[in-house]
């Protein structure tokens, strides 16, 4: 592959490979843009012929890739410093560990290198994370009070289900409003108007 040719070759293959999430924040892109679908180098620095190899592509979304731009993958003033290569590396556990609040943490410097040089402890990745883990603890939640109390507790499994609804209501307000012709209405608005009536 050349400069020219290696994101039009690539592309497809990766987005199977890495199962169209991130290399390195895991998002899917499922809600970006198919332009937002970057192809990485992951050693920029090498010459173009090794450069273009398939081996040294990553599947990124813009802001991953951005901000990882031209890094060295292994830092200059420490050799023990480096990028993680989740193709032959796993990154979890060994370098890196979340969080209950959802933040990427280093275990060790070459985790601390690679979560500084792609910016993957920035506010905006620790919310999603957080959500994420907050709404999965809520449904596992309602599943496990729904199975002890089966039907003998009717009220306080319909208050678990309140619970829940409440949680993604809250996480369906960061998303984007529903245009119906030529209304622009909210997800709250909308099931109001189906006659749901939402809790407080």
């Amino acid at each position: 592959m050349t400069k020219a040719t290696y994101r039009k070759k690539a592309l497809l293959h990766l987005l199977k490979d890495f199962e169209k999430r991130c290399a390195y924040c895991l998002d899917p892109n499922d809600f970006r843009h198919p332009s937002q679908d970057h192809v990485d180098h992951f050693d920029c620095k090498l010459p173009e012929r090794k450069r273009h190899q398939y081996r040294n592509l990553m599947l990124a979304c813009a802001t991953c890739n951005q901000c990882k731009h031209d890094k060295p993958v292994v830092n200059a003033y420490s050799a023990k410093q480096r990028l993680l290569n989740c193709t032959e590396e796993s990154e979890f556990s060994v370098h890196i560990v979340e969080g209950d609040d959802g933040q990427w943490t280093e275990v060790t410097e070459a985790g601390k290198y690679h979560l500084a040089s792609i910016g993957l402890k920035e506010e905006c990745h620790r919310k999603k994370r957080a959500e994420r883990r907050r709404l999965a603890q809520t449904i596992l939640n309602l599943c496990s009070t729904a199975i002890s109390y089966k039907s003998q507790n009717p009220v306080a499994t319909h208050n678990a289900l309140i619970d829940t609804i409440k949680v993604i209501l809250a996480h369906l307000d960061n998303f984007p409003p529903l245009i119906l012709g030529s209304e622009v209405l909210s997800v709250r608005e909308w099931l109001t108007r189906n006659g749901v009536t939402l809790p407080d």
